[in-house]
C-alpha cells in the first residue's frame, strides 16, 4: 500500500486525499460535459459541485465517525483527518442532498435534471476514489483463502490475505456507470437515471459487504451496511415504478 504518495517538504500528500480530489474534479468535468444535453449551464454544475463537495465530505465524514464512535471518542483529533480515509457514501449524499435540495429550490432550476446529470460522474468518481482507498490501505476485505491478486492481496500490518473489496467496489462502479449510460437512452421520465443509480448501487454494495471486513451485527447474518442497503434498493425501486404509474412523464 501506498497511503503517503508524497511529500512537500516535511508535509505528507496522502494517497487517499489525492485519489478523492482528482475523483471530484473529474466528476465536475464530466457533469459539465454532460449538461447541454439537459439544457443546463456549466456555471450551475459549479455552483451545485461546490455544495455537493461541501455537504457530501462533512455527512460522509460525520456518518463514518458516529459509525466509529469507539475510536473517535478517544481519538477526537483524528476526526478531522479525512485525507487519512474515512467517508461514507450514504453520509455523502445526504450531506450533499440537505445542501443541494434547498438551493435548486432558490434558484429555480430542476432537481431531477441535476440528479439525471450527476449520477454517471458519481459513478465514476466513486470508482476513482474507491482506488484512493485500495492505495490508503482501509475499507478491506475479510481474510481470504487465496494467496494470489485479484482474489487476495496481503495488506501490511494485518494478519492474513484479504480480499481487495476496494478494487472490486472500483470495478462495480464501473460497471453500473456503463449501465446507466445504457439506461439512459429509454429512461422514462426525468430523474429516473438517478434512482437506477442508487439500487443498482445498493445491491452491488449489498453482495460485496459479505467480502468486507465488517461485523455481521444485525441478527447474526446482516452488516449494518448492508440493512441500509437494502433500505436504499426498496426505496429506489418503489419511488420509481410509482412515478413511472403515477407521475408525469418527461
Amino acid at each position: 500500500m501506498y497511503p503517503v504518495m508524497f511529500h512537500l517538504g516535511s508535509f505528507p500528500v496522502y494517497s487517499y486525499g489525492v485519489m478523492l480530489a482528482v475523483a471530484i474534479l473529474v466528476g465536475i468535468f464530466y457533469a459539465i460535459r454532460r449538461a447541454p444535453r439537459y439544457q443546463v449551464s456549466a456555471d450551475a454544475v459549479v455552483e451545485v459541485s461546490a455544495l455537493c463537495i461541501i455537504g457530501g465530505v462533512v455527512g460522509a465524514r460525520l456518518l463514518y465517525v458516529l459509525i466509529n464512535w469507539e475510536y473517535y471518542r478517544e481519538n477526537l483529533a483524528h476526526i478531522f483527518l479525512v485525507r487519512e480515509g474515512g467517508l461514507t457514501f450514504y453520509g455523502g449524499i445526504a450531506g450533499a442532498l440537505l445542501l443541494v435540495i434547498p438551493y435548486v429550490h432558490y434558484k429555480k432550476y430542476s432537481l431531477p435534471v441535476f440528479f439525471d446529470i450527476f449520477s454517471p460522474p458519481i459513478a465514476l468518481g466513486y470508482a476513482i476514489a474507491r482506488i484512493g482507498c485500495f492505495l490508503n490501505g482501509c475499507c478491506y476485505g475479510r481474510v481470504c483463502p487465496f494467496t494470489s491478486f485479484p482474489l487476495a492481496v496481503k495488506f501490511p500490518y494485518l494478519s492474513g490475505f484479504r480480499y481487495p473489496t476496494q478494487l472490486y467496489s472500483a470495478g462495480y462502479s464501473l460497471i453500473i456507470l456503463f449501465a446507466l449510460l445504457h439506461l439512459e437512452k429509454n429512461k422514462a421520465f426525468t430523474g429516473e437515471l438517478f434512482l437506477d443509480y442508487l439500487w443498482l448501487y445498493g445491491i452491488a454494495r449489498f453482495l460485496i459487504e459479505y467480502l468486507r471486513d465488517e461485523p455481521f451485527s444485525v441478527g447474526g447474518i446482516f452488516t449494518l451496511g448492508q440493512v441500509a442497503c437494502l433500505s436504499i434498493v426498496a426505496f429506489s425501486l418503489i419511488l420509481r415504478e410509482v412515478i413511472k404509474r403515477y407521475g408525469k412523464e418527461s
